[in-house]
């Protein structure tokens, strides 16, 4: 979804409404109980947030042991929802067995959040499998101007990422999308920049000393329209038939990319 300039996943959208109402039943709470619940609910979610995130981190050290402090990045995706929720509990049944807080003042608030945020990503899910698209039949341009149409690529699994030279999320996550696809040769990893000329996009890759494959123009940004991309980067997943199973918006890890692709190599049931 785009928010003015900013773009926000839909999943990060539901945890944010989660966490507004949280705060809202909770303040209704303080107003009928005469009792201040803002700092065990602020801790119960803080706490969560951290855990969440120590739980992903720990799972995927392979990913981060070459660059630690991406552990610290907040912003981009990687986390353990079920740790989360666990530790956000926990820390707010702790605040009930010290005395000052009533059970149910804490974990109504925390109990509607809960079914906003899984509720709307169970319905965010369900669509996004209802709605999948498949590769599309658009010609594209490589850098020597030779025509390239997107569904050709079928036969093997696809990484489409949606990018552009003066995007700075896209520069930062190339990297990442590079040593990918020399790590995997039995994934097709396409680049189609939005918008931008070849001399444009050989002068950034030549500068940024990137080799990749596959790197094609969409001067009219048709492959963003078809999928409706909110912004930029926009990375998209597809099986060896050309269907769409994810699709990640915003920045790309390392360790995010090697989950997508694990689900990619999975067998389908």
């Amino acid at each position: 979804m785009a928010l003015g300039p900013a773009v926000i996943s839909l999943p990060r959208l539901f945890l944010l409404l989660a966490v507004v109402a949280i705060l809202l039943t909770g303040s209704r709470w303080e107003k009928r109980l005469g009792v201040s619940l803002e700092k065990p609910l602020w801790l119960s979610l803080l706490a969560g947030l951290l855990a969440a995130r120590l739980g992903y981190v720990v799972g995927h050290l392979a990913d981060f042991r070459d660059a630690p402090w991406e552990a610290l990045y907040f912003w981009q995706d990687g986390y353990l929802p079920w740790v989360g929720a666990l530790v956000t509990a926990s820390v707010a049944g702790w605040f009930v067995l010290r005395g000052k807080y009533a059970a149910k003042p804490l974990f109504v608030p925390l109990l509607i959040g809960l079914v906003i945020w899984s509720g709307g990503n169970w319905v965010y899910h369900a669509l996004r499998q209802a709605t999948s698209k498949p590769l599309p039949a658009l010609v594209l341009s490589d850098l020597q101007g030779r025509p390239v149409q997107l569904d050709d690529f079928r036969g093997k699994p696809v990484v489409l990422n949606l990018w552009a030279s003066w995007c700075p999320p896209c520069r930062r996550e190339m990297p990442v999308l590079e040593r990918g696809q020399q790590e995997s040769p039995d994934v097709h990893f396409v680049f189609v920049n939005q918008g931008e000329g070849p001399n444009a996009v050989r002068s950034y890759l030549a500068a940024e000393q990137l080799t990749l494959d596959n790197v094609l123009l969409d001067l009219g940004e048709e492959t963003g329209r078809y999928f409706r991309a909110p912004g930029l980067p926009t990375t998209l997943f597809f099986d060896a038939d050309g269907m769409l199973t994810d699709t990640h918006i915003g920045e790309l890890s390392r360790a995010r990319l090697g989950d997508y692709l694990r689900n990619l190599r999975a067998p389908q049931e």
